[in-house]
């Protein structure tokens, strides 16, 4: 990390950190993920989501997402029914 020299007029210098871009870029990537392994998917949540994708592509203006999830769980479940 480089450190530089800021001066702004009326003030005393003030010196601040410069990293590298690159840098930058692999810290925010670290902080983002977590430590557990992923959940793995089931059918149930995969019809939700194909459910959630029919509803959504149908629908026009505004919509409640609430009402999209709980319906689209019920179209899963509804399937899932045998």
């Amino acid at each position: 990390m480089k450190k530089t020299t800021l001066i702004k007029p009326k003030d005393k210098p003030v010196e601040i950190a410069v990293m590298p871009l690159e840098e930058e870029a692999k810290q925010f990537t670290a902080k983002k993920k977590f430590g557990g392994p992923p959940k793995p998917m089931t059918s149930r949540i995969y019809l939700t989501g194909m459910a959630m994708n029919a509803l959504l592509s149908r629908s026009t203006g505004l919509v409640r997402r609430e009402e999209i999830k709980r319906e689209a769980e019920d179209w899963a479940d509804f399937m899932l029914e045998d």
